[in-house]
C-alpha cells in the first residue's frame, strides 16, 4: 500500500498506478483494492490527494497516460469512496528532482495541451457528480487483509521462502468479488464481521485479536466464509498452535490439516470437481506453489487433487456450521477458479449483485445516501462493450445512454429510494 496520513475528517493518500504495464482492467482492479483499503480504514469517504495527470519521473519507466485514462482513473477513485481527484503537480517545476514529473501545466505554460484539456474534462465530470459528496459505500462483502499477518507470513521461513503467494491470492480473491460488482471492504483482524454477508480470508497464517472466535460466530449466525491454505498456523506471538489446526476452527471447517507441499516453480497439480458436488462445479483448475493436505471429518469435498501421492485428497471443501457455511481452498488456485467459484457461491447464498451481467473489463460500484442509490459503471476496455443498464427507477446523471459502453467511459445512474 502507498503512503497515507490521517487527517481530521478521514484519510487522504497518493495513488500512482503503473498504467499500461499490464492490461488496464488488471491495473484498475489493483488500484481499486487500494482505494477500498483506504476507505475501509474509517468506513467513510477519503481524499485522493495526489495522482499524476500524465507521467511520473520516479517509476522505472515514465509512461504517459493514454487518452481517456486520466478521467477513468480519477472517476474510479470517486467510485470507490473518494471525495476528490487531485493532482501533483499544478505547474511543472523548473528544477530539482521532480522537474520532469507530469503536471497540469507543463514547461510550455499554455492551456492548449492534451493533458490540460483532459484535466478540464475531469473537472467538468466532478462538477456534474457533486451530489455524490454526501454518499458512502455500503458493502455486503469483506476481504480480510491484515498487515501483521503479512509481516509474520513473509518471515515464516517456510513452506516457501521465495514466491509466497499472499499478494497474488489477495488479488485473485478480490478480483473475483469485483468481477461480480460487489462493493468490498478491506478489513483486518481487529474489526467485527457481523455486518457482512460473505468474508474472504486469504492465507491467514497468524490468528490474533480473537479472530477465530469472530469467524466462528460469523458462520454460526448465518454468514458465508471462504478461507484458504496456510491459515491458522500460529498465534499472535508467531508460535505454532499445538494439536489440530487451523487453530480452534477445525470443527467449523470440518477437517484438520496434516501437511503442506511446496511446489517448485515448474510444478503444478490439477483440481478436479467431485462428481455430484453440491455447487455443480464442472471444470478443472491449475494449482501451483502450495498444496495443503487435510483429513475430513464433517466437511463436504467439492474438488480433489488429480495427481501426485495426494491424488484424491480434498482441494476444496464446504462445511455447514450453525446457520452458515465455511468453505476452504486447500491450494494456490488460478484466478479463473476464484471467478467461477465465487460467482456460484453468491448465487447459492442469494447474495444479490447490482447488475445481472457485467462484461469482462467493466467495473461496477455503488454509493448511496439515505435518499438515493448511485450505480457507477466503468469500462476499462479500450473498445466499446455491449452493456444492458437498468431502466426501472434509474436515471443517468453522468455519461451517455446507449446499447454500448464506449471504451474508457463512465456512466453514473441515480435511483431515488
Amino acid at each position: 500500500m502507498q503512503r497515507n496520513w490521517e487527517i481530521i475528517r478521514g484519510f487522504y493518500w497518493d495513488s500512482y498506478p503503473e498504467w499500461h504495464r499490464k492490461p488496464e482492467i488488471e491495473t484498475a482492479r489493483e488500484t481499486a483494492l487500494q482505494h477500498d483499503f483506504m476507505r475501509s480504514l474509517l468506513k467513510k469517504p477519503f481524499l485522493l490527494m495526489e495522482s499524476s495527470p500524465s507521467s511520473t519521473n520516479w517509476q522505472d519507466v515514465s509512461k504517459l497516460r493514454k487518452p481517456g485514462i486520466l478521467r477513468a482513473a480519477s472517476l474510479q477513485a470517486i467510485a470507490h469512496g473518494s471525495d476528490s481527484a487531485l493532482y501533483f503537480q499544478m505547474r511543472q517545476s523548473r528544477g530539482a528532482s521532480e522537474k520532469f514529473h507530469g503536471a497540469v501545466i507543463d514547461h510550455y505554460g499554455g492551456e492548449d495541451t492534451r493533458v490540460f484539456r483532459e484535466v478540464c474534462q475531469v473537472g467538468d465530470a466532478l462538477f456534474e457528480l457533486a451530489q455524490l459528496r454526501e454518499t458512502v459505500q455500503k458493502s455486503k462483502a469483506a476481504l480480510l487483509y491484515d498487515t501483521e499477518n503479512r509481516w509474520a507470513l513473509t518471515d515464516a521461513q517456510g513452506p516457501r521462502n521465495c514466491g509466497m503467494p499472499y499478494k497474488e491470492t489477495v488479488d485473485k480473491m478480490y478480483a473475483a468479488l469485483r468481477r461480480q460488482g460487489l462493493n468490498t471492504d478491506i478489513i483486518d483482524m481487529d474489526e467485527e464481521l457481523q455486518d457482512y454477508r460473505i468474508i474472504l480470508i486469504p492465507m491467514l497464517y497468524m490468528f490474533r485479536a480473537g479472530i477465530e472466535n469472530k469467524i466462528r460466530a460469523f458462520v454460526e449466525n448465518g454468514g458465508t466464509a471462504v478461507m484458504t491454505f496456510w491459515s491458522g498456523v500460529v498465534d499472535d506471538t508467531d508460535c505454532c498452535f499445538l494439536g489440530e489446526t487451523p487453530g480452534n476452527l477445525t470443527d467449523v471447517l470440518g477437517f484438520r490439516k496434516t501437511e503442506i507441499d511446496g511446489l517448485y516453480d515448474e510444478e503444478e497439480n490439477i483440481a478436479i470437481p467431485k462428481e455430484n458436488n453440491s455447487l455443480f462445479l464442472n471444470k478443472n483448475y491449475i494449482c501451483r506453489k502450495l498444496c495443503e493436505l487435510v483429513k475430513v471429518s464433517s466437511a463436504e469435498v467439492l474438488m480433489t487433487y488429480e495427481r501426485d501421492f495426494y491424488k484424491g485428497f480434498p482441494v476444496l471443501t464446504c462445511n455447514q456450521y450453525g446457520k452458515g457455511k465455511m468453505y476452504y481452498v486447500c491450494a494456490d488456485m488460478e484466478e479463473a477458479f476464484y471467478t467461477d467459484f465465487l460467482e456460484t457461491v453468491l448465487k447459492e447464498e442469494g447474495i444479490e449483485k447490482p447488475l445481472s451481467f457485467i462484461p469482462e473489463g467493466v467495473e461496477v460500484t455503488t454509493r448511496e445516501s439515505d435518499k438515493a442509490m448511485y450505480l457507477i459503471v466503468q469500462n476499462f476496455n479500450s473498445q466499446a462493450v455491449k452493456m444492458i443498464l437498468p431502466q426501472k427507477g434509474y436515471k443517468i446523471v453522468y455519461g451517455t445512454k446507449g446499447e454500448k459502453l464506449d471504451g474508457l467511459s463512465t456512466v453514473v445512474m441515480k435511483k431515488v429510494k
